[in-house]
């Protein structure tokens, strides 16, 4: 899995530098104190976290700081407005300010043709592939002012493995298929024998019903984790333990839904000058390169070759490109089992022309007290700290880092030890919007049914995230966010 970070652009006009500033600072700032004295620092953040009940039935699915409060707006098995219940296996999600204070949420369902599987039922004219068993998509929550769900239904249908994926800034979330295959059947990639996966697609927002899914062919087909755009340029993981690390340049700059399927563009992979076949494990934390680009001649292939071409052309190998976001003129992404100990890595690159630009290796992990397998990343808006969302093995736990670089725990499973995913905060930064991904229903059981123990669960998480009393590193209190 993976995401969002909240995969967006969290900063605008002149904001941006500070914002650059808190989400590189704080990792950069964490990596320093291990490697001078070895301690894993540790900061009081919010308090410590103790279990809390949910709003509304009391049942203590999180462990959450003192002072902050949660409801449990939605679960794979709940009744959507239109089209059944809700499907499941939640994964990246993207957040959007609605009508009258609501909040408009997009979320992946990473859905993997397997048995016990709920689709995402959208009208099969507006499906990517007839073909049933291809249970992916996205589902549109609409989250009124109170923090309750006032609308939930399927807005695209018909993909699979609908993993992460990334904010626009013309209101719509990119989804990403991490899959190259030809239909339902999980290692079928046998040209011809279905209809081709390995996509990205796009959704708006603002969308009232299902649309009709278009796959952004000139993107590339590979095996998508998660886009973010930077200065006109779409960025691109790939989770696979031999990545490629890519950027799309649309051949008109989009403005509105369904732009960058219908203009084209070019598909290049990075290089890092003078190191073809740059093994990315290899790289020590603070090292810089020089990046350039090469482009790909066949984005579309009928087989699984876009990394191979990218590859051969001397592009630079990363062990699982996940997580990505911009803050300021920067663009971060997360390897999630990268570097020697394979527990993650942490990577900059700062765009210098259109041609070439830096790459820097800011953090990697060398024990798992530290960081584990970092995947979804966001910013608490009000502060500038990092939440981590490990996906690794045991209790699940969103991390905190400080831009001092401390560390602390803001919220821990109890209930539910699927993966926590998709992370982003409200408009107004008040805030926090949060999945477990949940797992899959037993063949012939009733969704309604589905323990909590099992389900995908989304959370609305609210209290003082701008309270600076808590922590001395902690940012003065900002209202609204780093764009206002």
């Amino acid at each position: 899995m993976a995401i969002d970070v909240s995969r967006r652009t969290f900063v605008a006009g002149s904001a941006a530098a500070g914002a650059g500033l808190a989400l590189g600072g704080p990792i950069s700032a964490y990596a320093a104190r291990i490697q001078q004295d070895g301690r894993r620092h540790r900061a009081l953040g919010y308090g410590e976290i103790r279990p809390t009940p949910e709003a509304d039935d009391g049942v203590a699915y999180l462990a959450l700081p003192p002072g902050f409060t949660y409801r449990l707006i939605n679960r794979s098995g709940d009744p959507m407005t239109v089209g059944g219940p809700t499907p499941g296996i939640f994964d990246g999600m993207g957040s959007y300010p609605g009508r009258g204070g609501s909040t408009i949420l997009i979320r992946n369902h990473e859905n993997r043709s397997r048995p016990g599987e709920m689709t995402v039922p959208v009208p099969a004219g507006k499906r990517y592939d007839p073909d049933p068993n291809v249970r992916g998509g996205n589902t549109k929550l609409v989250v009124g002012r109170d923090r309750r769900v006032e609308e939930v239904f399927a807005v695209l249908g018909g993909t699979h493995t609908n993993c992460a994926g990334g904010e626009t800034p013309w209101r719509t979330w990119i989804t990403c298929e991490e899959i190259f295959n030809y239909g339902s059947v999980e290692n079928n990639v046998t040209p011809g024998t279905g209809v081709p996966h390995g996509y990205s697609f796009e959704v708006p927002a603002d969308a009232t019903r299902a649309v009709t899914a278009q796959p952004i062919t000139d993107a590339g087909r590979f095996s998508h984790e998660a886009v973010a755009w930077l200065n006109g340029v779409l960025y691109e993981t790939e989770d696979r333990g031999d990545a490629a690390f890519y950027r799309f340049l649309p051949a008109r700059q989009p403005r509105e839904f369904g732009d960058l399927a219908s203009f084209g563009g070019t598909l290049q992979a990075l290089v890092v000058s003078g190191r073809p076949g740059f093994d990315a494990n290899l790289a020590n934390p603070g090292e810089r390169y020089r990046a350039e680009w090469v482009t790909i001649e066949e984005p579309n292939p009928l087989q699984d070759t876009v990394r191979k071409e990218a590859q051969a052309k001397g592009g630079a190998i990363f062990d699982r490109t996940e997580g990505i976001w911009t803050a300021g003129n920067r663009m971060y992404f997360d390897c999630t089992t990268g570097g020697e100990a394979q527990l993650g890595q942490l990577w900059s690159y700062r765009p210098m022309g259109r041609h070439g630009g830096e790459l820097t290796l800011i953090y990697e992990s060398v024990s798992a007290d530290d960081l584990e397998n970092p995947d979804n990343l966001v910013i608490v808006p009000a502060t500038g700290d990092v939440f981590l969302q490990e996906d690794g093995d045991g209790d699940q736990f969103v991390r905190g880092v400080t831009r001092r670089g401390r560390i602390y725990d803001f919220a821990q499973t109890l209930v539910n030890d699927s993966e926590f995913c998709g992370g982003c905060f409200s408009a107004d930064g008040e805030t926090f919007f949060l999945n477990q991904q949940g797992g899959r229903l037993a063949a012939g059981q009733d969704p309604a049914a589905q323990p909590a123990s099992d389900a995908g669960l989304t959370y609305a998480i609210w209290g003082p995230f701008g309270n600076d009393m808590t922590d001395a590193d902690h940012m003065p209190r900002r209202r609204g966010g780093w764009g206002t």
